[in-house]
């Protein structure tokens, strides 16, 4: 039971590859739901306004993800300088 439980404590990956891991999968996500999300839209047929707000929720979806990327290898960073100290 003890060397069942001794596995759990192993890391699989390292940080820094986990942060560059997801941040490829919140940059390629973002791009999945920009062009899903526009082709869509461009198959409904919708008035001017809920084109409007269909193409600014897209964006801010699609601009949450980006952030996402980008913030995850400045989290890794941190954790690994309060690590250090």
């Amino acid at each position: 039971m003890t060397r069942i439980l001794r596995l759990f404590r192993y890391d699989l990956t390292s940080p820094r590859l986990d942060a560059k891991v997801g941040q490829i999968l919140c940059w390629l996500s973002s791009a999945g739901v920009m062009t899903l999300g526009m082709w869509k839209l461009t198959r409904l047929q919708v008035t001017e306004k809920e084109l409007f707000f269909g193409v600014l929720l897209v964006l801010a979806v699609s601009l949450l993800g980006v952030v996402l990327g980008m913030l995850l290898p400045l989290v890794e960073d941190v954790s690994r300088r309060q690590r250090d100290c």
